[in-house]
This record gives structure tokens, C-alpha cells and sequence, in this order.
């Protein structure tokens, strides 16, 4: 096992190396306490909340590391983030998260702590909380007469398993006319607006295309796979952290794409090298791939397609969807963000 944790919880390591023989089972434990050094762990520039999600990234960093080390499927990941007592002021509760990422499942423990309590009782209830976690997962007897904690818990169908072992690259091999790729974390009205749009202009039922690696983030765990698992849509999850890599699963489709990320696929920044943005370009062409672009609201401005430049090649494997026929001003990021304790 790799053990991550952050704000509380990290005095466990006390009791497990207070144990003879512990190196058997411990391979690394790691507590990024401060922001930045959070971030730098979970491989991204963005700032974490004390929330289940991170917990969840945190164990599949984790489970990553420990494969890693190893060299083999069978470990474990963990991940703990807790906001305990503190002598500033908190918007929020105090609470504890913790997540065991293995191959096979995911296990998410989340519990309110006691404001009453001291700093020191609410450590030891998170400590508990770890136990308890790393119990459940082993199959092992455990006592939590004192914890009261939601637990969720999703046994990966092997199609999934499949994805995060990397031996297969989608779940779906139906081929799609079209193929709006996100995040959908949640998926909301405008996603649904573009959806319904697409499949008019398309004549197609668009395929949602979540990918569960991303290039500066931990891969996707299971329990957010089943949240973005909406029964009423068509979802393919990929290992495609690119457009290089979803145009080869697939090719001859149209892409459904927002103007920000057209214009990401456009700078050569975003390239090892900048001779590899025209070959790329170039493989589009030949894999006849095609952009319907939805313009966004960027800053204080709506960018459509035809208000922006980018590079002939990409320009001519474009259609344009104007602002007249969509402009909805809404994004997950901004729900997750007014969603915050």
C-alpha cells in the first residue's frame, strides 16, 4: 500500500511503524500538507478542496505510485484528506475523507467531525476512519462503535478495470458519427443544449467521450465513473488523454468541441514539438476528422469561431456553430465551485 494524506489523519504512521514487519505492506506514505505541495502530488496547478473528489484523486496517485513500485496490479492506494480544529476561521465543517483505490474497486469514507471535540479527538477519529477503510478493503474485522461515516463503494465492471490496467483503450467499440468529449463533472444544461443541437446539425445521437486519464491530472476512480455514468446518455470512456489519441479511436467522426479547447489544439504550446502540430493537423485530414465548434464565454467575451484566428489547416476541419443558434454562460467548473463548503 501507498498511503497520501493531507490535514489530518497522518499520525497513523506512528502505529504502523510502532509494527514489526510493516515494510511488507507499507511502500510509501506521503503527506502534501501544504497547498502547493498538494497540487504538485495530484500533478496539476489547481487548488484542492477537503472534499471527497480530492480524497478520491489522492488514492489513485496513490494506487499509481504503488503500482509503480511494485510492478503489479495487486495494491492498494489511500488517500486522506481531513480540515480539523484550526485557530482560523472555516467555512465549513470540519470533516474527514478517505479513499481506497485498488484495481478492482473504489471505497470512499466520508464523516463530520465534532466540532467539540479537540484537535487531538478529531485526529484520532480520522486515524480510525483509516482503519476502518483499509479493514473493510482487506476483508478484515473491524470495531467503529464511536464512527458515524457515509460510505460509498463501486466494484468496477471489468470493462473498466480493463481501461485503468491499460489493456484496453475504450469500452465501446460501436462506431460514432459524433463525439463530444468532456469532463461532464456534472453534466448540465448546456452540455444538453449542445447535445440536442449536434444531433440536429449532425444527424447523429452524439457518443459522450470521457477520458479517464488526463494529462495533468490523477486518472479518473471508479465512483467518478459512476457519477458520470448518466443512464440516459451514450458514454464511452477512453484511456484518450489527447485529441491525437481520441482521433485514432475515432476516426471519421466529428468532434464536438468548445472554442477553448479548439484553440488549445491549435498552439504549438500545447506540442512537444512545434513541427508535430502539422503532422497532427495532418492525421486529422487523413483520418477525416471534423470540429463542430460552440462558442464560450472566455473572460468577458463570447468567442465564437468566427471571431477568433487560428491556423488555416485546422480552420478548413471546422463547421461553426454561431451565437445566435447557442450561448448558454455555464460550466461544471464554476457548479463544483459554487458547490464548495
Amino acid at each position: 500500500m501507498v498511503l497520501s494524506i493531507t490535514g489530518g489523519g497522518a499520525t497513523i504512521l506512528k502505529d504502523f511503524f510502532e509494527v514489526s514487519g510493516v515494510s511488507e505492506f507499507l511502500l510509501e506514505a506521503t503527506v502534501p500538507y501544504h497547498p502547493k505541495s498538494l497540487s504538485g502530488f495530484l500533478g496539476s496547478e489547481e487548488t484542492y478542496p477537503c472534499d471527497s473528489r480530492t480524497a478520491r484523486g489522492m488514492a489513485m496517485e496513490a494506487f499509481r505510485r504503488a503500482k509503480e513500485i511494485t510492478g503489479s496490479e495487486n495494491v492498494i492506494g489511500l488517500g486522506c484528506t481531513a480540515a480539523l480544529q484550526t485557530t482560523r476561521k472555516r467555512r465549513g465543517r470540519d470533516r474527514c475523507h478517505v479513499c481506497i483505490q485498488s484495481k478492482d474497486s473504489s471505497r470512499v469514507l466520508d464523516m463530520d467531525l465534532d466540532q467539540s471535540m479537540t484537535r487531538a479527538q478529531q485526529e484520532n477519529q480520522c486515524v480510525q476512519l483509516i482503519f476502518v477503510a483499509i479493514a473493510k478493503t482487506l476483508f478484515l474485522k473491524s470495531s467503529y462503535e464511536n464512527l458515524r461515516f457515509e460510505e460509498t463503494s463501486v466494484d468496477a465492471p471489468s470493462l473498466w478495470k480493463d481501461l485503468l490496467a491499460g489493456t484496453k483503450k475504450k469500452t465501446s467499440d460501436k462506431k460514432y458519427g459524433a463525439i463530444f468529449p468532456g469532463s461532464f463533472a456534472p453534466l448540465h444544461r448546456g452540455h444538453e443544449e449542445i447535445i440536442f443541437l449536434a444531433e440536429q446539425k449532425l444527424n447523429a445521437r452524439p457518443a459522450l467521450e470521457i477520458s479517464i486519464k488526463n494529462v495533468d491530472k490523477p486518472p479518473l476512480d471508479f465512483v467518478s465513473m459512476n457519477e458520470r455514468n448518466v443512464p440516459d446518455q451514450e458514454i464511452v470512456f477512453t484511456n484518450a488523454a489527447t485529441f491525437e489519441e481520441k482521433a485514432e479511436l475515432f476516426p471519421g467522426s466529428t468532434f464536438i468541441v468548445g472554442i477553448d479547447t479548439l484553440v488549445r489544439i491549435d498552439e504549438t504550446r500545447y506540442y512537444k514539438e512545434k513541427r508535430n502540430k502539422s503532422k497532427i493537423l495532418e492525421k486529422f485530414q487523413k483520418q477525416k476528422i471534423r470540429f463542430l465548434v460552440f462558442g464560450r464565454l472566455v473572460g468577458e467575451q463570447f468567442l465564437t469561431l468566427s471571431s477568433i484566428r487560428i491556423s488555416p489547416a485546422l480552420l478548413a476541419l471546422c463547421d461553426e456553430v454561431s451565437e445566435s443558434e447557442f450561448r448558454v454562460d455555464m460550466s461544471s467548473s464554476a457548479i463544483r465551485a459554487s458547490q464548495k463548503d
